[in-house]
């Protein structure tokens, strides 16, 4: 196959989606529909991209890999038309003009039909989808993609309805005597999202994609109802999900876990033989055999070692916590480097916020936190400490020592009778 390229509209509005935002950066699967064709079309092998952007453009760049090219225009060149440098530079090769808006235009779709395109040596190649509606008549859709010869689209931006194409268009075949419509045998391919109906058809049949490759991945998915699964994210064999999980991002997940029910995973890598119930994990690593949950929250930049325990209203936030370590409940971990075999108590909190600046906390392995203790930043614990319950710790711990930081229980005898003189309300 000779030299080719594409050129990606990312232009048109419409009010049915999200008023004065880009269609083509409308979300699906937590990923713009524009990223989804940018990403088709490096897997079919046309590198050679230029996106075509509306009055806003950063948006645009935003969403795409470092270094995309981005061009944009306003008015009657808001369209392909504003991609007109880039094509007579590619005068030479095969052109792809495609709408933002198709993110089930499959690699594999592009590669046969650029075959098609070229062993027909046409000037213009339609690509559509043809099928049977309700009433079982035969229909079309309209094309979401066309090859052109790089020649024959620069005649198509000449003419006058190439000229007053509106912003998201496909240009006209033009007047080149072979053009040709080739039909995909995946209707998926002619689906476009440019309403908020549409949206949710193409994210069902996403969401039903990825759930698809998981099961033939090994993954188990007993019940799908709320499940979401990002189609960036990796899960491994054996790996069970609960209804109401959501994975977003490039999240990885091990083998023989149990994520959810009602967990989110973002950005984050979770090992092997993890138990993850209702529980938030973002930005974070979990290492094999960690259980955590339910009504847990690990904050961006934390790291549970091998058979970690976090129960339930506990935060992990910019942490590290080492292997055996144990935090049953309602506890807060923040800016902590933690060792091994460290336990908890209930209530136990790292004071790490001074109003102005955070601190970080060091504690040791094999410390013994009683509940209610109360770590002020900046402070370490050294190996095998132990604080009291109720202890508020500001200066260091030597190892093996008990530190007891709080007031001694004073008793008044009968004091109490005169508050019981007083009815209860």
């Amino acid at each position: 196959m000779g030299r080719k390229c594409a050129v990606i509209l990312a232009t048109g509005k419409n009010q049915q989606t999200e008023p004065g935002q880009t269609d083509a950066l409308c979300q699906l699967l937590f990923r713009p529909m524009v990223r989804w064709v940018y990403d088709n079309c490096i897997r079919a092998g046309i590198e050679d991209i230029c996106v075509a952007a509306g009055d806003k453009p950063e948006d645009v760049q935003r969403e795409l890999p470092e270094g995309a090219l981005i061009v944009s225009g306003g008015g009657r060149h808001g369209g392909v038309l504003c991609a007109r440098a880039f094509v007579a530079e590619r005068r030479d090769a095969d052109v792809l003009v495609v709408s933002g808006t198709a993110p089930f235009l499959f690699p594999d779709v592009l590669v046969e039909s650029l075959a098609v395109h070229q062993s027909h040596e046409n000037d213009a190649t339609a690509i559509a989808t043809a099928g049977r509606d309700a009433w079982g008549n035969e229909h079309q859709t309209e094309p979401v993609a066309l090859w052109y010869r790089g020649e024959q689209l620069l005649a198509a931006m000449e003419e006058p309805e190439g000229q007053e194409a509106r912003p998201g268009q496909l240009p006209p075949m033009g007047p080149g005597p072979r053009t040709e419509t080739w039909f995909a045998p995946d209707h998926r391919v002619g689906l476009q999202g440019s309403s908020r109906r549409s949206l949710a058809l193409l994210s069902q049949i996403a969401r039903d994609m990825v759930l698809a490759l998981c099961y033939d991945e090994g993954v188990d998915i007993p019940i799908p109802d709320g499940i979401i699964i990002d189609p960036r994210a990796t899960i491994g064999p054996g790996t069970q999900i609960l209804p109401g999980t959501v994975i977003r991002g490039a999240s990885v997940i091990g083998k023989n876990a149990v994520i959810g029910p009602n967990s989110w995973v973002e950005d984050s890598t979770v090992g092997d033989g993890c138990v993850v119930n209702a529980t938030y994990i973002l930005g974070s690593v979990l290492e094999e055999d960690v259980q955590i949950g339910p009504f847990t929250r690990v904050r961006p930049g934390s790291r549970l070692g091998a058979g970690v325990r976090i129960g339930n209203f506990v935060e992990v936030k910019n942490a590290s916590v080492g292997p055996g370590t144990k935090s049953a409940h309602l506890t807060y971990i923040g800016d902590a480097d933690v060792g091994a075999r460290v336990n908890f108590g209930c209530g136990v909190c790292i004071a790490n916020y001074d109003g102005v600046q955070k601190h970080r906390t060091t504690i040791g392995d094999d410390c013994f936190l009683g509940c209610n203790t109360n770590l002020v930043a900046p402070v370490s614990l050294g190996d095998g400490a132990y604080t009291a319950a109720g202890t508020t710790v500001t200066e260091d711990v030597p190892p093996d020592a008990l530190c007891i930081g709080r007031s001694r229980q004073t008793v008044l005898p009968e004091r109490a009778k005169e508050h019981q003189k007083h009815p209860r309300r």
